[in-house]
């Protein structure tokens, strides 16, 4: 009897035990996945492998054409001719049929996907698919202040607002009201934004430390010493890989759900740059001046471009071409499959604002205090409004207007003609660049606050 007692009483405190240790990382990171909705990317994450097959099969097409063509050169027959020719045609076929799988992937991400905005800059043409409420001008509507300025952009789900501040800590605010839902300590600055995805949080702060944390509970899942400051580049997310850049020169692949180093790219300099995933590749660019081009799960490298100068613009990419701005004052196209150039303009100024395309039109800031129109096509100058100040932060679009900010001034122009439609002027330098939805802007400055603004006209 009392070695039964004994042994009912070990049991219980094993129980008790275990109860309080929770569950093992890797178990705790499935559980959260299906409560917060991760099952709900199975569709996305399915599309993003056909975007694969597709570009296999281009290489596979690419490979055939450098035989044809050797064996071309060598017979002078003009069946090989004939073949080359074929082959010619069939690459530029399955290159439309990749960018035309990829666009669908951003679709689905941005339709179906159960976030407004879930990561720097969201897709490529920066436009809303919900919440079209947002016309000037800008009222107050509440305002959070935290212990140091904010140079990260927010990102948010339809309940909250999610960003890091140079306080060291990472907030939850809810949407309407600015309250903290919850907080987790950095244990550094963050001056990068956030990626949102799968009901999970990546960020990292200039301490070198990189976090998974439930959006929900603020709960941190795992998180990764990474080997120098993770500093501006902003993660992303493709399927079980999250990706980012780190100021020792690298760019880093990690397991999502685990926090695993999969694979790491050596740039030559610091990677200021955020990731852009597309076409099958991802896309990061570094101060050495190189945009490259990578494969999205091994990291081979697929091509590489040269800019004149360093690049910390982030690129953004649509149907086959990809934009960004570099400090050689240029903003630059490239075809994202091959990485040809396709056509550079020249601005006034060094550029770190990243571009926005949509309607056939690439909006831009510079450092020379001017916000650029250019056509996507050709990048001929359409117009550019003078701001008060350099335009550093990048822009989004809703209902034809542009918003962006320079200096202490946020400004709101018509999308097609450059006219000013509002502007308004604040205490402090407006940094990291706004979002919005649902008749809501949000944005923060360099001093310690972080705004909401109300759309008077509804």
């Amino acid at each position: 009897m009392k070695n039964t007692v004994l042994f009912a009483f070990g049991v219980i405190a094993l129980v008790f035990f275990a109860g309080c240790m929770g569950n093992d990382p890797e178990e705790e990171m499935k559980i959260e996945l299906n409560i917060s909705g991760g099952a709900d990317l199975a569709e996305l994450e399915e599309l993003q492998k056909l975007v694969k097959k597709q570009r296999e099969q281009l290489k596979g097409l690419e490979d055939s054409l450098k035989q044809a063509q050797t064996q071309a050169k060598t017979t002078g027959s003009k069946v090989s001719r004939a073949q080359v020719k074929k082959l010619k045609e069939q690459i530029q076929e399955q290159k439309k049929t990749v960018v035309a799988a990829s666009k669908k992937v951003t679709t689905v991400k941005a339709e179906k996907g159960r976030y407004v905005w879930s990561m720097f800059r969201g897709v490529a043409s920066h436009d809303f698919y919900q919440g079209l409420n947002i016309l000037p001008p800008l009222d107050f509507k509440w305002r959070f202040r935290a212990g140091a300025g904010f140079e990260a952009s927010p990102v948010m789900d339809e309940n909250n607002i999610y960003i890091g501040s140079m306080d060291n800590n990472f907030y939850a605010l809810n949407k309407q009201s600015g309250q903290v839902a919850w907080k987790v300590p950095a244990m550094g600055a963050v001056s990068s934004t956030a990626a949102l995805y799968g009901g999970m949080l990546y960020f990292g702060s200039e301490s070198g430390m990189f976090f998974a944390v439930s959006a929900q509970k603020g709960k941190v899942l795992w998180k990764k010493k990474l080997g120098g400051q993770i500093k501006l580049s902003s993660p992303a997310v493709y399927s079980n890989i999250v990706y980012v850049g780190c100021m020792d020169n690298t760019f880093y692949a990690l397991d999502r759900k685990t926090g695993n180093i999969l694979w790491e790219h050596k740039a030559y300099m610091p990677v200021a740059s955020s990731p852009v995933i597309a076409n099958g590749m991802v896309y990061i660019a570094s101060l050495d001046k190189i945009l490259y081009a990578l494969d999205v799960e091994s990291g081979q490298l697929q091509w590489q471009y040269q800019a004149g100068n360093a690049i910390a613009s982030t690129p953004a990419e649509l149907d086959g071409t990809i934009y960004f701005g570099a400090d050689d004052r240029k903003v630059y196209a490239l075809d994202s499959i091959s990485g040809s150039l396709k056509w550079a303009f020249q601005t006034g100024g060094w550029i770190s604002s990243s571009p926005v395309v949509k309607g056939g039109i690439v909006y831009i800031g510079s450092n020379d205090k001017n916000f650029y129109a250019l056509s996507a096509d050709g990048g001929r100058l359409l117009w550019k409004y003078e701001a008060a100040s350099r335009v550093m932060s990048s822009p989004f679009i809703v209902n034809n207007i542009v918003y962006c900010s320079g200096g202490k001034e946020v400004f709101a122009v018509d999308a097609k003609t450059g006219e000013k439609k509002w502007a308004q002027e604040y205490d402090f330098r407006i940094s990291g660049s706004m979002i919005g939805d649902d008749g809501i802007v949000f944005l923060g400055d360099a001093e310690a606050s972080f705004y909401a603004l109300e759309s008077v006209a509804k």
